[in-house]
């Protein structure tokens, strides 16, 4: 039976993805070989590549699927016609998420702080224009009248950007916070995407193969439930008094939630219930002020730990 070939992103993402699948309670071991991942799964293999490079291979049939960035999935969208006929997004994931950005050097241009800027003082001239992103970069000049010269730098975007005599006039990179563009001199004047997050893609062609598809969603779903269960704390408490379990209970039912209700041994219930960790602040004193006593939350344990 052949293996599902899912390709493993290296660079930024490859801990995250890595965490996750471990929560999840994969086993993962790098091979002597070093491209290819060990796991725990008769079903799966992992080979690890660049994510740029993903869209591309899943296209031509060569894996299954891959973890890769919307970003660069947009990028080759824009680069092979038939990339959407042939490549799904199965899933987005919610890694710590990206913006993708436009940037310039403040030495080479101290008064540019917008597109706009940059565009009346570059006028006609032709600018060099880097990008990991180069489709995307090249339909940026084109909406933006920008006579670019677009390439790919082949590495770190923003060491272009650095003097003396820097190679780049103007990039478009995908960036956290902007901590490394700042650290280099660099400065964003344009915003194409406040969110970028990662995805998860699949071959058009596997996914009509039933078994597949079911290992690909099942293996996103559990990196889906990993990256949701971050945010979530279990609040456990009792109410001692049984004519305040009714009212809690309705209160809790209206507001979305399905308490689990125990009952205690000298008399009154204890109730558990699963919410993101911003609401607790918010639920406390309400649940308080109707009966609720020894409040208290936990982490979420996942079965990978």
């Amino acid at each position: 039976m052949d293996q599902v070939k899912i390709y493993f992103p290296d660079g930024h993402l490859e801990e995250r993805v890595w965490n996750a699948l471990i929560e999840a309670g994969y086993r993962l071991e790098k091979t002597e070989r070093g491209y290819l991942i060990g796991v725990d799964h008769p079903d799966i293999i992992f080979k690890q590549v660049r994510p740029q490079i993903m869209p591309f291979y899943v296209m031509r049939g060569k894996g299954d699927g891959g973890f890769t960035g919307e970003d660069i999935f947009e990028n080759s969208k824009f680069k092979f016609s038939d990339m959407e006929t042939k490549v799904a997004a199965l899933a987005r994931l919610k890694f710590r998420p990206t913006k993708l950005v436009v940037a310039v050097s403040e030495e080479m241009y101290p008064d540019v702080h917008s597109i706009e800027d940059f565009i009346s003082i570059v006028g006609d001239k032709e600018v060099m224009f880097a990008s990991e992103f180069p489709e995307l970069a090249k339909q940026y000049a084109r909406d933006k009248g920008l006579n670019a010269i677009v390439y790919d730098p082949i590495g770190k975007t923003e060491a272009a950007l650095i003097s003396p005599n820097p190679e780049a006039d103007i990039i478009l990179e995908v960036t956290e916070s902007g901590t490394t563009l700042r650290e280099n001199g660099a400065r964003i004047i344009d915003v194409l995407n406040r969110e970028v997050q990662s995805i998860f893609i699949a071959s058009r062609e596997s996914l009509k193969n039933e078994r597949k598809r079911r290992v690909m969603e099942n293996l996103v779903t559990d990196v889906k439930e990993v990256l949701e269960s971050q945010n979530f704390v279990s609040l456990v408490f009792n109410v001692p008094e049984e004519e305040d379990v009714q009212r809690i209970k309705d209160y809790l039912t209206k507001m979305g939630f399905d308490p689990t209700i125990s009952t205690l041994s000298k008399g009154g219930v204890a109730m558990h219930i699963i919410l993101d960790r911003s609401q607790v602040k918010f639920l406390k004193p309400t649940l308080r002020k109707l009966g609720a006593k020894r409040l208290a939350t936990s982490p979420i344990i996942t079965f990978g730990d």
